[in-house]
């Protein structure tokens, strides 16, 4: 028998046991609990797996008692969903996270509608994809969370997660509650948010309680879902496109940052402030 074969069955046998041990730790995961999801589906789905990784960075905090949860389908007023990646409910408050599994270079403004991923082509060329802001998107699932629990004065956590093969190049994030990392400082991101308490044990699992059934749709209601999310970003793809009725320029969706409407959508002219033209998101 020789060497070299001897090496590559022990790399087997390695590889064997070390599987064996991932997927024993996998299975006795929350995650596996709450998504039901097998071990080789979130290993060769990039969606799940960036979730589980979130999970993976920061499931210490169980023993802090924290609670989390995982696509999270809230209802809208629309009678639609909208879902939330990953949830973890600490003493210290509420962590939404939106995994965002890109790579090559990120480019993005807190304030713009829409981000660009730029990749290398061939011929050393730029191959660049628009993708709407994440930071609005977890805004969005924030402000139904809050309405769901009925929180409006507690500390929730907008929680951006890209994964490790991206670049950030010019991103910029002005909020103070927007955390915006890559997978590998995720546990350091956060872990200057959690020294202190927001919220008891018993507030903790009564928010687990009452979300933890929007965790748990059927089939039929996931794919109605994704149906109604790819409507919503035609629309929003088509409506980039609007032109400032005074100046011809581009009209840019954007959110008000004060007074009444703080929060809410419009559009506003992309030659401000030369021109103030604004008008209401339909």
């Amino acid at each position: 028998m020789s060497i070299v074969f001897i090496i590559f069955l022990a790399c087997i046998i390695l590889y064997c046991i070390h599987s064996a041990r991932e997927v024993d730790n996998y299975n006795k995961s929350q995650y596996r609990k709450i998504t039901k999801n097998s071990f080789w589906d979130v290993e060769f789905d990039k969606g799940k797996n960036g979730e589980y990784k979130i999970y993976k960075s920061l499931f210490h905090y169980e023993m802090d008692g924290a609670s989390f949860l995982f696509n999270c389908y809230l209802p809208m007023e629309n009678k639609e969903t909208t879902e939330i990646d990953a949830i973890m409910i600490h003493h210290s408050g509420i962590y939404v996270f939106e995994s965002k599994n890109y790579g090559g270079w990120i480019f993005g403004n807190e304030r713009n509608a829409w981000w660009t991923q730029s990749l290398l082509g061939e011929g050393y060329s730029a191959q660049k994809e628009r993708f709407y802001n994440p930071v609005w998107q977890n805004r969005t699932h924030i402000k139904y969370l809050r309405k769901k629990l009925g929180l409006f004065d507690g500390k929730i956590y907008s929680v951006i997660v890209f994964s490790d093969r991206c670049e950030f190049k010019d991103v910029t994030i002005f909020s103070d509650d927007v955390i915006l990392t890559q997978q590998f400082q995720l546990a350091a991101s956060i872990q200057k948010y959690t020294n202190k308490t927001i919220f008891n044990q018993e507030k903790i699992n009564k928010y687990y309680d009452l979300l933890y059934p929007y965790t748990q749709l059927t089939e039929e209601q996931k794919q109605e879902h994704i149906k109604n999310l790819q409507e919503r970003m035609n629309l929003r793809r088509l409506q980039q496109n609007k032109v400032c009725p005074r100046c011809g320029s581009k009209l840019v969706l954007r959110v008000a940052k004060k007074g009444a409407l703080a929060g809410h959508e419009f559009y506003g002219c992309s030659n401000y402030p030369k021109c103030r033209y604004t008008e209401n998101k339909q």
